[in-house]
């Protein structure tokens, strides 16, 4: 992983221009929208060079709004802080680029559908000939074999067919898709926690390899206490807000509003119900343990919205805040960006042209401050000077 960022730095990006964690370590974006760019993106905040590769028609999320001076913000968001350049793959010359710069490489994202890359003449197993310690990263919706490898997929498919979906949503109601596009954002985090450690692998074997990551795997992994559960004889269904083993962890209404509160095991019970002045909680049959609340969710809910009805929203936090309940209104996802606790954290992020954006929660001492994702071909005069630097193959 040795260092070879050309010497023209005015047409860098700035976030570059510093030494971070992953310096030295250069990174082909071949991917598109959301998963690949996600991943990539994730090396750049730590200071890999990333050069994204597009076609000449660019990145279908440059047409997503909304829009900052004419530029999609969803595009920038997930590829910020990288070189971009545009390639056709279909045509041989460009290919032959593509190319030199695999040999001069040490990572490879793509999320084309199983077998496009193959169609290309860039399999995996082309560019491994090409250069033997690189590290491909191929991020599908159900990975690069088994009976659906070729079927389209989105983050809706993902999370419809991971089970995710049908334990979301109020019970009887329909099931329902996360407000994010986790179905893309968790094969993302993987794909570069994946990179990383064939990275470091490398280091012992001299070898890369081909990592293949599906969107329907990550999902299902995630599962967390509802996998364990279908696994050892319940099924699993949507709750609302509630949880399924903990209570009361789900929103209440107060007087005025509703507010969050999650109490799970028995250590911080006894908080709420000397907040609440609730102490016959304490020695009722139904409500005095965890396992016994959680038989009798209703009859809790009915006790504890009945104990917050004097109080408003604002009023009720306060109360169980300082007998140190956990408890929080449901912010807004303005409220959530612009509150004071975030702004403390630097959860939003602005890049030397003033365009605001969400910040990486990583802080290294070599995470690097973002800088304005490429315009579609902004740095296609590099590649020349990447071709032309030191090979990564490990060859003689």
């Amino acid at each position: 992983m040795t260092s070879a960022s050309p010497a023209n730095l005015a047409t860098e990006p700035a976030a570059l221009n510093r030494p971070g964690s992953l310096e030295g370590l250069r990174v082909l974006d071949l991917s598109r929208v959301l998963a690949g760019p996600f991943c990539a993106m994730i090396l750049a905040d730590l200071g890999a060079e990333v050069i994204k590769v597009e076609s000449p028609d660019g990145d279908d999320s440059r047409h997503f709004g909304p829009w900052y001076n004419g530029e999609s913000a969803y595009y920038r968001l997930f590829n910020r802080s990288k070189y971009g350049v545009t390639m056709d793959l279909k045509a041989d010359a460009e290919r032959e680029q593509l190319l030199d710069l695999i040999r001069r490489s040490d990572i490879v994202i793509e999320n084309f559908r199983p077998g496009v890359m193959d169609r290309l003449g860039l399999s995996a197993e082309r560019l491994m000939e090409e250069n033997p310690r690189l590290v491909i990263v191929s991020i599908s919706g159900f990975g690069q074999t088994g009976p659906l490898q070729s079927a389209p997929a989105y983050d809706l498919i993902a999370q419809a067919m991971s089970g995710l979906m049908s334990i979301t949503g109020w019970p009887g109601g329909e099931a329902t898709r996360v407000g994010i596009s986790i179905g893309d954002v968790i094969p993302g985090l993987y794909g570069a926690i994946a990179a990383l450690a064939a990275i470091n692998e490398r280091q012992n074997t001299g070898k890369g390899q081909h990592i293949d990551v599906a969107m329907l795997d990550s999902l299902v992994s995630v599962l967390e206490s509802v996998g364990m559960r279908a696994l050892h004889g319940e099924d699993p269904v949507a709750c609302g807000n509630d949880h399924a083993m903990s209570t009361p962890f789900s929103t209440y209404q107060t007087g005025r509003g509703s507010i969050a509160i999650a109490i799970a095991g028995d250590r911080l019970f006894p908080r709420l119900t000397q907040a609440l002045n609730r102490p016959e909680w304490l020695e009722d049959e139904r409500f005095m343990e965890q396992t016994r609340r959680n038989k009798f969710p209703i009859e809790f809910r009915a006790a504890l919205e009945e104990a917050l009805i004097p109080f408003t929203d604002d009023d009720a936090i306060e109360l169980l805040s300082a007998h140190q309940v956990p408890v929080s209104k449901v912010y807004s996802v303005n409220e959530a960006l612009t509150s004071e606790h975030s702004e403390h954290r630097g959860n939003v992020a602005t890049e030397s042209d003033g365009f605001r954006t969400l910040a990486s929660p990583l802080r290294l001492t070599g995470s690097v401050a973002p800088s304005p994702a490429p315009t579609l071909g902004q740095h296609n005069e590099l590649i020349a000077a990447w071709a032309a630097g030191p090979e990564r193959t490990g060859r003689p």
